[in-house]
């Protein structure tokens, strides 16, 4: 005869009772999920770093920029959009990169 099951969980989806694998705090989320808190935290650290990269990236496509683009008004309104877009692409991906990383 089969014992009854006396599981803890009986759902896999069910919000229960676990720790933040991060901080060990007891939340209401599904197993392996990080608080609320922890995300707030990893998503600051990823937008500093990503504003730090995307900043010093910038800087050297600017200067190469400057250099390279002759001195006609069009060229250079160019460059300046291309760097204001750069700085933004890669803003973003280096902001996701580095949430994907730091969890």
């Amino acid at each position: 005869m089969l014992r009854p099951q006396s599981s803890q969980t009986p759902f896999l989806g069910v919000l229960l009772e676990h720790e933040c694998p991060r901080c060990q705090r007891p939340v209401e989320l599904p197993l392996g999920e990080l608080c609320g808190a922890c995300r707030q935290a990893i998503e600051r650290r990823a937008s500093r770093l990503g504003r730090l990269v995307a900043l010093a990236s910038t800087v050297v496509v600017g200067i190469y920029v400057l250099v390279r683009m002759p001195a006609e008004p069009t060229p250079r309104l160019v460059g300046a959009a291309s760097i204001a877009i750069w700085y933004l692409l890669t803003y973003l991906v280096v902001k996701r990169v580095m949430r994907e990383y730091l969890k």
